[in-house]
């Protein structure tokens, strides 16, 4: 019984994210991708921080695979944008905590996010 009481208190926890804050993350997330798209040579230090933070256990195994596979896909620039934005739980977290920062400068986020004020 005691068994049953433990196991039922692991049930998976739902995130819920504010619609405006996705809004933004979105935004953000499609212009880093457009910047990518333009700019593979600034793939390589965003795999080399994927790889720094999975050795020191700052990020899933999950996660660390999916980031790894979407930046592999950058030679398909339609399907890494698709991918990116994707409107699934795990996309909506991995873009909450995500490995993409630093890539905009202040007045590129600051037009990625002037449609939305």
């Amino acid at each position: 019984m005691r068994h049953a009481l433990m196991h039922s208190s692991r049930r998976r926890r739902v995130t819920t994210f504010k619609p405006g804050h996705e809004q933004q993350l979105l935004a953000l997330h499609s212009a880093i991708a457009d910047k990518l798209i333009a700019d593979p040579s600034l793939v390589p230090p965003l795999v080399e921080k994927l790889e720094q933070r999975y050795q020191a256990g700052l990020i899933k195994h999950y996660a660390y695979i999916r980031w790894s596979s979407l930046l592999d896909a950058l030679d398909d620039p339609a399907y890494f944008k698709t991918a990116l934005l994707e409107n699934s739980e795990t996309m909506r977290r991995l873009r909450h905590k995500s490995l993409l920062t630093g890539i905009l400068t202040e007045q590129e986020r600051a037009a990625a996010l002037q449609p939305l004020l």
